[in-house]
């Protein structure tokens, strides 16, 4: 009884979850229904030829063959049968062409009405779930993978369009089929119908027992080829590291294992499908045994016509070939079930950062930010910062400090509202940042991190990349600004040259001033430095720290720094020490106040003196 309460459990799971499918992915059906409809009218037309297709088959054998005289009520079929067996003949042989021909034309009609619907949706789901995935918090792109993330938005997509459209017009069709012939079958002869419908129910209760675990396996498949997929990725982009390691060999291994067990997921799902095809095989030949044995009895006992059993026989075809095409479709549908609910997991995603619905444009903003009382974890109960509090003027640097972990990048990430505070308020000129529209708050924020992020664009493409309408004179002010415009102009087609994927073409500190020239041409109130100087040599750092100094001039600026020289600059030092807020003030300030920071001062000073890089501050 448990075991029954179980599959009945799993049963509703699965309803429900296909349910949850529609729902989501029921808007994108909407947008297309003149071609559904039309789609649709072909189907019903093709059901229709299909049930007259075999008709004339059977009036040639009974009334050309055997010639028996055509009944009254069917002579609209045969108006040839005055004329003589050979008119007749060459009348129904017509006939039958020309139904075969409609058929092809009402299949071709409604399978590629479909089929252009299906692909439609996919690249308009595709398209909804790459913005989603763009609006989603970096608190759920932490925990993704980049190679799971792809195969969602590549594979699993396309296979949702089996769960969309496929299934739907499959069974659509299909259940026509089997409602007419069935219906016309009892019409003809009960006794022949009611054997061929005998394999039926069999065919159904056999089907619901395998087709759990064929979704079972299904998923497990898919799971497989996730992991993989995201273990492809993630040794793409550290392969550098593999090889400097040398450790090829042991990612192959982990990679062969990963592959052996998503094959051994995808044939296990093969082989339940394929066992279910033997068993609806048996049945179905059982049903067509039992339908020819009794038909040929009323037939030699002349109590149907030879061609009411030949019709039977190729009706039967009809009236099995859904639950053969339900074999196939079985494990089509799960896997494509089973990519829904990885959909679904994204587009039910709750970790988003969205606007109020009072939230307004946020206007030009002067840059005084202030800190009142903020807390913020990324799980439940571990803080990362803590009851911060403090003030920053307009126009002003300040250096935020402090040993690894100290919550450094996540007060950045607070002002960016890439997330929000748990407890307390961001201000920028008094108002809190949850009442401004996040895209026009992150309009006048430029920003730098450590990572030159290029993209394989050209030159100007990248710098405009910060502000999509600059001019061409904009872009070059931002590059002589940045000091990269030298640099530029030497190479092959000068701002048109188009980088490598990466940047790999340029040094890091070219890298680093286009990525600065792209937060110049941004002209933002707001500047965050994120350790832009740290992986550069001295020769580079005094450049780039150079066209830092032009980016920040008269700008609010916040920059994660651990050099003296970056923070010499700033107007005020921020040190934090374990989410709390242990100093902020101007260096002299701080060397008299603050324990903690003549500490790092002094870890700094050590690192500097045996020629190491400052790893206690910033780091």
């Amino acid at each position: 009884m448990s075991a029954d309460r179980g599959a009945a459990a799993r049963d509703r799971l699965d309803r429900g979850t296909l349910l949850r499918i529609y729902r989501v992915f029921g808007p994108f059906y909407r947008r297309h229904t003149g071609a559904l409809a039309r789609a649709t009218a072909g189907l019903v037309l093709g059901a229709v030829t299909t049930l007259l297709l075999p008709w004339p088959l059977k009036l040639i054998l009974d009334h050309v063959v055997l010639g028996r005289p055509v009944p009254g009520r069917m002579a609209w079929l045969a108006p040839g049968a005055g004329a003589g067996p050979v008119s007749l003949l060459g009348w129904l042989v017509f006939v039958f062409v020309a139904l075969r021909l409609l058929d092809s034309l009402f299949s071709f009609v409604h399978r590629v009405g479909f089929m252009a619907v299906g692909t439609r949706m996919a690249i308009e789901i595709r398209e909804r779930l790459f913005a989603h995935i763009q609006r989603l918090s970096l608190s759920f792109h932490d925990s993704a993978r980049a190679g799971d993330l792809m195969l969602r938005l590549m594979s699993d997509v396309s296979d949702v369009k089996v769960l969309l459209i496929e299934v739907p017009q499959t069974l659509a069709y299909q259940a026509a089929l089997v409602l007419t012939h069935a219906g016309l079958m009892f019409a003809l002869d009960w006794r022949l119908a009611s054997v061929a419908c005998a394999a039926i129910p069999p065919l159904y209760f056999y089907n619901r027992h395998v087709g759990r675990s064929v979704q079972a396996a299904a998923r497990e498949k898919r799971s497989k080829e996730s992991e993989v997929a995201a273990l492809v990725a993630e040794n793409v982009t550290a392969l550098a590291l593999v090889q400097a390691y040398g450790r090829e060999d042991l990612l192959q291994e982990k990679f062969v294992a990963e592959n052996r067990a998503s094959l051994a997921s995808g044939l296990a799902a093969m082989r339940l499908s394929k066992s279910f095809k033997r068993m609806s095989d048996i049945l179905v030949a059982a049903g067509t045994g039992g339908v020819l044995w009794l038909g040929g009895r009323l037939a030699l006992g002349h109590a149907i016509s030879p061609g009411t059993v030949v019709l039977f026989a190729a009706y039967l075809r009809n009236l099995y070939s859904p639950i053969d095409k339900l074999t196939g479709m079985i494990l089509d549908a799960a896997g494509a079930q089973a990519s829904g609910e990885r959909l679904l997991e994204i587009f039910e995603s709750d970790q988003l950062v969205e606007d109020r619905r009072d939230a307004v444009e946020a206007p030009p903003l002067a840059g005084r930010v202030e800190f009142q009382g903020v807390s913020f974890g990324y799980r439940t109960g571990v803080p990362v910062l803590s009851e911060l509090s403090f003030t920053v003027e307009a126009g002003e640097t300040v250096a935020v400090i402090g040993h690894n972990g100290a919550g450094k990048s996540t007060l950045l990430s607070l002002l960016l509202r890439f997330y929000d505070p748990q407890r307390g308020r961001i201000l920028v000129d008094g108002r809190d940042l949850r009442a401004l529209q996040r895209d026009s708050l992150r309009r006048q924020i430029a920003v730098v991190m450590q990572e030159a992020r290029l993209f394989q664009k050209s030159v100007r493409d990248n710098i405009r990349f910060g502000k999509p309408d600059a001019t061409e004179d904009e872009v070059e002010k931002a590059a002589h600004l940045a000091q990269a415009h030298d640099f530029i102009s030497a190479m092959p087609a000068g701002y048109d040259s188009v980088i490598r994927e990466g940047g790999e073409s340029l040094s890091g500190g070219e890298r680093q001033r286009i990525n600065i020239a792209r937060a110049i041409v941004r002209d933002a109130s707001i500047v965050i430095l994120d350790e832009p100087v740290t992986a550069l040599d001295a020769r580079t750092e005094a450049a780039v720290r150079g066209a830092l100094r032009e980016l920040t001039r008269g700008r609010t600026t916040f920059i994660v720094a651990h050099a003296p020289a970056t923070m010499a600059w700033a107007d005020r030092i921020l040190l934090l020490d374990h989410g709390r807020l242990a100093g902020f003030g101007t260096h002299a300030e701080l060397e008299r106040t603050c324990g903690l920071y003549r500490e790092l001062r002094a870890i700094q000073a050590e690192d500097a003196a045996i020629g190491g890089a400052p790893s206690a501050v910033g780091a």
